[in-house]
């Protein structure tokens, strides 16, 4: 991550990573910008990681469709996702391909 501060790019702090569950988007939240914030990672959880990634800056806005997002300044922006399963020994990534 420090290596997107250092080439001038950003993270869009408005969205997070999420748990998942039963519940849509519930509980842990994960930001993906640097903060101050400490969270137990405990052995069976599972949430995403997503950061957005900006060519510029992170101010966005989501378009009336619910569901675009862009850059205020239009900016070039990328978005990945991978969920991982917090286990007894460590982290499983489970959305890497087979």
């Amino acid at each position: 991550m420090i290596a997107i501060y250092l080439i001038r790019y950003d993270t869009v702090r408005h969205y997070r990573g999420h748990g998942i569950s039963s519940d849509f988007h519930c509980a842990p939240f994960v930001k993906h910008f640097r903060n101050t914030d400490t969270m137990e990672l405990l052995p069976g959880m599972i949430f995403t990681i997503e950061p957005m990634i900006t060519e510029g800056s992170a101010e966005c806005h989501e378009w009336s469709d619910n569901w675009t997002v862009v850059t205020q300044d239009g900016g070039r922006a990328a978005q990945f996702e991978h969920t991982v399963l917090i286990t007894e020994t460590g982290v499983e990534i489970l959305t890497l391909p087979p």
